[in-house]
């Protein structure tokens, strides 16, 4: 029988020491600028951390929507790859962005070289860099509404 996965949203800036330990790529936050919220959604099994996604958005101001979101790291522990929980983390980070944009951007630094993470965004309904004249060539993005 399947375990759960559970979701923990991590606000900005309080990401733990042992997160950044299993996740290295995390350290990127370190380069958080004052106008810009990025919180970090983690994914887990069995009581363990499996997975996390990072989205990078301008900071909201009395809950009005911001124009867009970035995710710009969605990582599974090497272990739990290829068992479907990068597809429940993107369907749960894109159900939150939902409360805060209309639109999530993903960087292309978080996709290139993975195929398994451009077949999930592919079949995800992503719109792959240049699939559209107003798309930045260096971001996949889709509509949330």
């Amino acid at each position: 029988m399947d375990s759960a996965i559970s979701f923990t949203l991590i606000p900005t800036g309080q990401v733990s020491s042992e997160l950044l330990t299993r996740f290295p790529a995390l350290s990127q936050l370190d380069e958080i600028s004052s106008d810009q919220e990025v919180p970090v959604l983690v994914a887990e099994k069995d009581g363990a951390t499996v997975a996390v996604a990072v989205l990078s958005h301008a900071k909201r101001h009395n809950g009005i929507m911001v124009e867009n979101a970035t995710l710009t790291l969605l990582e599974v522990d090497q272990s739990s790859r290829l068992q479907g929980i990068g597809k429940i983390l993107l369907n749960a980070l894109e159900a939150y962005a939902a409360t805060i944009t209309h639109e999530l951007k993903v960087d292309c630094g978080a996709v290139i070289g993975r195929k398994p993470m451009q077949s999930l965004l592919t079949n995800s309904g992503y719109q792959p860099p240049f699939a559209s004249g107003d798309a930045k060539p260096t971001q996949w993005k889709k509509s949330l509404i």
